[in-house]
């Protein structure tokens, strides 16, 4: 499952059991219905935990492979909604929401802290539609560190969200109103390309 299938459930399950046992046929067996019936008994955090421990190799000892825009980590965080199957479970953890025609369907809110020149999904997190984005992007922060730049598109900015940024030391940059703040309309109108 960490290598993201690509060939049938059999193949697939053939080819990693050989690759366990070296090339050499083992005894045991299992099924498609066997894998199937056993992934679901995974809980979802240990793929993070999986996907944490990798991203936590990538970044020690790895200091001449991690790439650096202008010696800044460069970390973008963004949100979506993701439309999820039509179960009772999925509806019971993350309601429903009617699309355009006003037929109910299950859709959740993703928000992602993603490493754009190292392209690394560093954190990741689906919580229900009312939650909102700046919401789920505060605890992104815990993976954050000095040397990191953050990008923001227009719906984060806020006080209490820059706040965190500030106290936290962590360079950020926001897509704004040029109506956010009185010091943007100063800014603004003064015409310069950089404030001195």
């Amino acid at each position: 499952m960490m290598n993201l299938l690509r060939k049938s459930l059999a193949i697939e399950i053939d080819g990693f059991v050989n690759f366990i046992h070296g090339q050499c046929r083992s005894t045991k067996t299992f099924t498609q219905s066997a894998f199937v019936q056993a992934r679901k008994k995974i809980k979802p955090a240990v793929f993070k935990k999986l996907s944490q421990t990798i991203i936590n190799e990538f970044y020690t000892d790895n200091g001449t492979s991690i790439k650096l825009w202008n010696g800044f980590r460069l970390l973008a965080v963004d949100g979506s909604r993701i439309t999820l199957p039509i179960t009772d479970e999925l509806e019971a953890i993350y309601g429903q929401t009617k699309n355009q025609t006003e037929t109910s369907i299950v859709q959740a809110r993703c928000s992602v802290l993603y490493d754009v020149e190292n392209n690394y999904v560093i954190d990741g997190v689906l919580a229900p539609l009312a939650k909102g984005e700046r919401a789920l992007a505060l605890p992104h922060l815990e993976y954050c560190q000095l040397d990191d730049l953050l990008i923001y598109d227009r719906g984060y900015p806020s006080y209490e969200f820059i706040y965190e940024h500030v106290s936290q030391g962590l360079d950020y940059l926001m897509r704004i109103k040029a109506t956010f703040s009185q010091s943007v309309i100063d800014f603004e109108a003064s015409k310069k390309s950089r404030k001195s």
